[in-house]
């Protein structure tokens, strides 16, 4: 064993090496492959099991403190100790009266920031003073994200308020329009021209607000990788430093004019190193373009992701805002949105806004993050991980400059690919189950009772007649949750008309021990599809089977049989149960490479089978949802 450090804490156990560490966690692998359990990130990092001190190795970032260039450990010395993040919720609502009302009582309830997208329509002057009664709009930071109505936006604020409130109001009404380009595929060529004199106007005559964002939900939604995320954000805000610098703006007042907009995912260590590598590249980027200290300090939002939510089980929704909202706090945001749990069913109720509020409060007040600084750092896995991501998401950045910027690497879609790769990975991995929605494709409640669908506020169409304009193959958002619900939707409706759920049986034959396993595969698989798994336990001969699984009235059986039923005695049920009903479908579990001589069998089930596909064919072979 190492010898004891006179320093350490806990010397009176001895200290143990990161070898002696490693071969104890072999010992307990039941293969001793330590590598099965090394996992490969969609980041494409090997993420290992056990950190140690030698992963902070070349690390350049771990000599500097908070409030230092490159602001890796955050822009603030004394980071929230100085000033806490801001709550900052979507209310959700696209009715303005009761849009306004909603954020009267989120104010008076703790909320300290004014967030708003396009889901609300603002149209004249008159709009914004229903929204806003009753409300200064002086007192409380905006986030507005406006994409490219930003200036018809602020044109209808300063209509609606006095000259010194515009002076006061602050935050940020951030044009985006490569966001509304990735999301709708189109803007007008002159969109930068707009962009630059809307800046010009802000800065004259309201100092303190900000007029750039830089939002990546629209690629994250779609299925982005973190490494992807932060190259396409500093790929946009590089666009417009070089546009805005092309017109004439100061590249000091550009940077210092942007806000970065971030989702934040479901894989809680990475999203935590994911804002703190953030900050190390826009570092070095806005003094790259000769931004001065303020200019290079990020001004960081961050929402919790709908790609990870589910309509089903909603209040599991709950759990993962509180991981997600975490891990954004951890990594050192600025302002905070936490979606309601119900958010995927449309228009968020006020029960699920208050909740999503109090998540917030709780990281505040109770669990008191807002005590710490950099409550990450020197963390050997994160701080490997935020070096990591800082890298990759470099390099990606530098082959998209390398295609001529982000608009010309959306034109020639390979953008769109390298999206779609990283999203179909994580779809099949969902699928394969080395990932789990739970209460969608795992541990699922078919006794629920799911509410009716709400109002969806969509996005306010800007419309414009110009007719020279940039086009690019859109972006989609995909919630991974969205084909299992699918399955779902349909085995409910054969509810409906057959006034029981779609049933599966299952034959198991032999000991406990020797069935179990497959039995609780065959209902971990098939119950996300909305199937009713019938289990009675095991069975000692054919024909007890035999009558079971016919009583049952199931469209399918699946045979759990342990190693004391071979392959003959298998098929004979199989004989059996085709010749007393023709029709149904009869799986075994267990690899098909492992049972050779099983004739009937209709397919298999085994670990690493794609789940999702499974259901999806059976469902059909059954009629189910046509």
């Amino acid at each position: 064993m190492a010898k004891q450090s006179a320093t350490a804490l806990f010397t009176e156990f001895e200290a143990s090496s990161y070898e002696e560490w490693l071969a104890a966690a072999r010992e307990s692998l039941p293969d001793k492959a330590f590598d099965r359990i090394v996992k490969r990130s969609h980041e494409g990092f090997e993420v290992q099991p056990l950190a140690h001190s030698q992963d902070l190795a070349g690390i350049s970032h771990m000599d500097t403190l908070p409030g230092q260039f490159p602001y890796v450990r955050g822009t603030r010395a004394a980071g929230y100790r100085s000033q806490a993040w801001l709550i900052a919720q979507d209310i959700g609502l696209s009715d303005r009266r009761r849009f306004n009302r909603a954020l009267v009582h989120a104010l008076a309830n703790g909320q300290t920031a004014i967030y708003l997208d396009s889901k609300l329509p603002l149209n004249r002057s008159e709009d914004l003073e229903i929204a806003f009664a009753d409300i200064d709009l002086t007192k409380y930071p905006l986030l507005i994200q406006a994409e490219t109505g930003a200036a018809r936006l602020y044109r209808w604020l300063s209509g609606w308020l006095k000259a010194d409130a515009l002076q006061q109001i602050h935050g940020c009404l951030g044009a985006d329009p490569l966001k509304t380009l990735a999301r709708s595929g189109s803007i007008a060529s002159d969109v930068f021209e707009q962009m630059a004199a809307f800046v010009q106007l802000v800065d004259r005559q309201s100092p303190r607000l900000d007029a750039i964002a830089v939002a990546t939900d629209v690629y994250h939604d779609a299925g982005a990788s973190a490494v992807q995320e932060m190259a396409l954000a500093m790929a946009t805000a590089v666009v417009y430093l070089r546009e805005m610098g092309q017109r004439g703006l100061d590249a000091e007042l550009v940077a210092g004019k942007i806000w970065f907009f971030m989702p934040v995912g479901e894989n809680f260590f990475m999203e935590v190193a994911k804002f703190r590598a953030i900050k190390m590249m826009w570092a070095q980027i806005a003094a790259a373009f000769g931004g001065g200290a303020a200019a290079q300090k990020i001004k960081l939002h961050a929402s919790t992701a709908s790609r990870s939510k589910t309509r089903h089980d909603v209040y599991v929704n709950m759990l993962r805002v509180t991981a997600e909202a975490m891990a954004a706090a951890i990594g050192g945001v600025d302002s905070l949105q936490v979606a309601p749990f119900d958010a995927a069913l449309g228009e968020s109720s006020e029960f699920s806004r208050r909740i999503a509020r109090n998540v917030q409060f709780i990281l505040q007040e109770e669990v008191r993050l807002i005590d710490l600084i950099d409550p990450a750092g020197g963390a050997w896995h994160v701080e490997k991980l935020t070096d990591q991501l800082a890298k990759s998401a470099w390099s990606l950045f530098q082959q998209i400059e390398a295609q001529g910027g982000l608009i010309e690497a959306l034109q020639a879609g390979s953008i769109q690919a390298q999206i779609a790769s990283v999203a179909d990975r994580r779809r099949q991995d969902l699928a394969e189950g080395r990932t789990a929605l739970v209460g969608c494709s795992k541990y699922p409640n078919l006794d629920e009772s799911l509410p009716e669908d709400r109002a969806r506020p969509q996005p306010s169409a800007i419309v414009d007649d110009v007719r020279e304009r940039i086009e690019v193959k859109p972006l989609r958002a995909k919630r991974l949750a969205a084909p299992y619900e699918e399955l779902r939707r349909n085995a409910d409706m054969h509810r409906r008309r057959k006034g029981r759920r779609p049933r599966i049986f299952l034959a198991n034959f032999g000991r406990l021990g020797e069935y179990k396993t497959g039995a609780d595969f065959a209902r971990g698989l098939y119950e996300p599809g909305g199937f009713e798994v019938i289990d009675n336990g095991g069975y000692d001969s054919i024909e007890s089977a035999l009558d079971a699984a016919i009583s049952s009235q199931a469209a399918a059986v699946v045979i759990c049989a342990g190693d004391s039923c071979d392959a003959a005695f298998v098929s004979e049920y199989v004989r059996a149960l085709k010749a007393q009903q023709p029709q149904l479908i009869v799986m075994l579990a267990g690899d098909p490479k492992n049972q050779e001589g099983q004739a009937g069998i209709d397919d298999f089930i085994y670990d690493g089978v794609n789940a999702y596909e499974m259901n999806r064919t059976l469902q059909g072979k059954l009629g189910i949802g046509t």
